[in-house]
């Protein structure tokens, strides 16, 4: 029997405790939210003085010191503001050079390829002289062929005008007779 009776009052003792700890920590918990409660209404309050809102309960003292701390965050939220600015502006000027960098290679890429595309094209053009026209008669003659050379004369002058410059016909080239002198030798 007194095994039972202990038994009873050790169980009794840990649910007192608990019931008695319970208490404690719900008196805790709402001694808690009424600390944060007083604090949420702190803050909203401050919040609507700092939006000039309900700011006539504040004295002299009061509405400097939300005054200075407005002065203070302007400053920050100056220098901030400044500072993303610059760091925008860096960032452009970095990109601004690729391109300018970029646009540099294409411009060099095109002048590269319109060089190559004449050079080709004159290489055509050359090609297409030498199949189109024969190669003058006096390069086509046989060692022992005699040239057929015939003065030509061009057409009728202007008044006023001077005349051009006669010309001497080799097979079916036309030269003028200056060159016949350099084809024959000094």
């Amino acid at each position: 029997m007194e095994k039972i009776l202990e038994r009873y009052e050790q169980y009794s003792y840990a649910e007192k405790a608990i019931t008695s700890s319970d208490l404690e920590s719900q008196g805790n918990w709402c001694h808690e939210y009424g600390k944060l409660k007083a604090k949420v209404e702190a803050l909203s309050k401050s919040q609507r003085h700092l939006m000039g809102e309900q700011l006539d309960s504040l004295n002299v003292k009061e509405l400097q010191q939300l005054e200075n701390q407005l002065e203070t965050s302007l400053r920050h939220i100056r220098s901030r503001k400044s500072q993303v600015m610059f760091d925008s502006i860096a960032e452009l000027q970095t990109k601004e050079k690729a391109l300018r960098e970029q646009n540099n290679n294409l411009e060099k890429q095109i002048t590269e390829k319109q060089k190559a595309r004449v050079v080709t094209q004159q290489a055509h053009w050359e090609h297409a002289q030498t199949i189109s026209s024969p190669p003058p008669a006096f390069l086509m003659a046989e060692p022992h062929s005699t040239l057929n050379i015939r003065s030509y004369q061009g057409r009728a002058t202007v008044e006023g005008e001077e005349a051009p410059e006669p010309q001497v016909r080799i097979g079916n080239s036309l030269l003028p007779p200056w060159m016949l002198t350099h084809l024959n030798g000094p």
